[in-house]
């Protein structure tokens, strides 16, 4: 009865499915907690039914909305150097916000093109840096006077590694400066990545690994599908009915032969 209290008083409050949502989902952490951790009975977190939410679709940057980005980005500074670098990482190897900031430098000083890093859910997973990637991280390292361990670091005498906090105001002013109206964000070049390896015909499976997705379905229900493009390619050249037999003149069957 609380919870459904609870659910009554946020649509009264008109909040949205995906606020609702996340407000249930704490609450199913919580009782998980209470039931698993304190050993204390209550209500089980499997008894939280979770409002159902429309499937969104995938928002991405198109190749011109990329070049029109990085054609934003003034590369003679330090700080538009720094940017130019965290995009083009981003782009070449689609990881999250928190993988791309632990990097150190010293792959990079190393000349390294690949590693392998902790993603979610601890899960490991190789990334690999192109030709392009490796040559704009080496150009913003060639600004910095600075021996910070960490591959991203702020301005300034005393620099500290990179943070979250630190991202969000840099992709806002980018956005502006590009005319972007998408939602501009590290997340969104994440999207970019996969999206437009499936384009090419990367298999999902690859993809899936190369995210770093915990299964395949979560890949699947992201991006396939999302563009006519994939469907399309994907049937072209895969439907062919005909043996090997001398293939039937299909106007001398009858629409009951056809069973119609």
């Amino acid at each position: 009865p609380a919870v459904l209290k609870m659910r009554a008083a946020m649509q009264a409050k008109d909040l949205s499915v995906n606020r609702q949502y996340a407000v249930l989902m704490c609450l199913k952490g919580l009782l998980k907690y209470i039931n698993e951790v304190l050993k204390v009975p209550t209500l089980q977190p499997s008894e939280v039914l979770l409002p159902k939410r429309e499937s969104r679709e995938v928002e991405y940057l198109t190749s011109d909305e990329v070049q029109q980005m990085l054609a934003a980005i003034d590369v003679f500074t330090y700080s538009g150097a720094r940017m130019r670098a965290f995009v083009e990482l981003l782009l070449a190897t689609g990881m999250r916000l928190s993988e791309a900031l632990s990097l150190e430098r010293s792959l990079f000083d190393a000349g390294m093109k690949e590693t392998r890093i902790v993603g979610k859910g601890k899960r490991e997973r190789d990334v690999f840096f192109s030709d392009r990637c490796i040559s704009w991280v080496r150009y913003y390292l060639n600004k910095r006077t600075d021996s910070h361990p960490a591959l991203f670091v702020t301005t300034g005498f005393d620099p500290r590694r990179w943070c979250r906090e630190d991202i969000s105001r840099f992709f806002i002013a980018l956005r502006i400066r590009a005319k972007i109206s998408k939602h501009l964000t590290p997340h969104l070049l994440r999207h970019t990545f996969c999206t437009h390896l499936l384009f090419n015909g990367v298999d999902i499976a690859n993809i899936k690994t190369l995210a770093g997705h915990s299964d395949i379905g979560m890949t699947a229900k992201y991006y396939l599908g999302r563009d006519k493009r994939i469907l399309r390619r994907e049937l072209e050249g895969k439907l062919n009915y005909e043996s090997n037999r001398t293939t039937t003149d299909t106007s001398s069957v009858s629409l009951v032969q056809l069973g119609s």
